[in-house]
């Protein structure tokens, strides 16, 4: 086994299987004998993901970030050298460049599986930035095997400590412990073997659940989304009917104190209307009399006319 492959197979892969993966080239090297190795392989971190972003970048984007870092030596050189017009026009291209690069670097994350946060972007493009800077910088960004991001510091030296796998210190000497007896190497191994299918079983268990439960988050997610919506859909239908049965309560409201009103003139004329009725009927009741009793008296006028 050699580190080199290792550390390429590690850190060209989502961070999500770093450990396990890890944990199996540590236990292939002890199985194999290579005790330091196993150690030195135990001893890699885990990168964080804008560095494992930009890992990917360089594996599958090399050219450009091999052209973004000459247009960062481009940059040194001008400022060394005082050209001002120069690096302004450096300047713009390397916002252009980095824009374009935040860009990619999103796509293949998520193409990768893993979704790059804005400020995930945001520590990816600093790193590409501090590489631009420095030349040592650079090179551990070439390297493709970044352990965490990197920060800028304008034209001048980048913290490099512990940046990269290449950094990892070396395994500590196990402490002693009694000796126990020799075992076979046939029942060694076999018991090596037996460990190994155990630990991939259980990371394949583990890793089964934690899909699970993230694909329930997800599907939970999704739901209460949908339940939102659902919900802000029917709270605006209720607003607008509610808005419409108090507009029309009130138009009736209106219009019954209006009717109410009038109902209240009406009967205010009501009684007076009623007396001069009353005092009507008398007046015509006496001149009904008054009439009847000239036609009696004509009559008997009339009756005693002589022939």
């Amino acid at each position: 086994m050699d580190l080199a492959d290792v550390l390429d197979d590690l850190y060209g892969s989502a961070p999500t299987g770093f450990t396990a993966a890890r944990d199996a080239f540590a236990r292939q090297a002890r199985a194999e004998g290579d005790r330091e190795l196993a150690g030195r392989i135990g001893a890699l971190r885990r990168p964080l993901v804008p560095a494992w972003a930009v890992n990917l970048l360089v594996r599958e984007r090399g050219e450009d970030v091999e052209r973004l870092l000459e247009l960062g030596a481009a940059m040194r050189e001008a400022t060394a050298s005082l050209a001002g017009a120069e690096l302004r026009e450096l300047r713009v291209r390397q916002h252009e460049v980095l824009e374009a690069v935040r860009v990619q670097v999103v796509r293949l994350a998520r193409e990768a599986g893993v979704r790059l946060s804005p400020g995930a972007g945001e520590r990816v493009v600093a790193t590409l930035r501090a590489a631009m800077a420095d030349a040592a910088a650079a090179d551990a960004v070439r390297s493709g095997l970044l352990v965490r991001p990197l920060e800028p510091a304008g034209f001048g030296e980048v913290d490099l400590a512990g940046a990269t796998a290449s950094d990892a210190a070396p395994p500590r000497p196990p402490a002693a412990s009694p000796r126990r007896p020799a075992v076979p190497r046939d029942e060694l191994s076999a018991r090596r073997e037996v460990r190994a299918a155990r630990d991939a079983e259980r990371q394949r268990v583990e890793t089964e659940r934690r899909e699970r439960e993230r694909a329930e988050l997800h599907e939970a997610v999704r739901a209460a989304r949908t339940e939102l919506d659902d919900a802000r859909g029917e709270s605006s239908s209720a607003a607008a009917e509610l808005s419409s049965a108090r507009r029309r309560y009130d138009d009736l409201v209106r219009r019954r104190d209006d009717l109410q009103a009038r109902l209240d003139a009406v009967a205010a004329q009501l009684a007076p209307a009623a007396g001069a009725l009353r005092a009507a009927e008398r007046a015509a009741h006496a001149a009904q009399e008054r009439v009847a009793a000239a036609e009696r008296e004509l009559e008997r006028l009339r009756a005693r006319l002589p022939d």
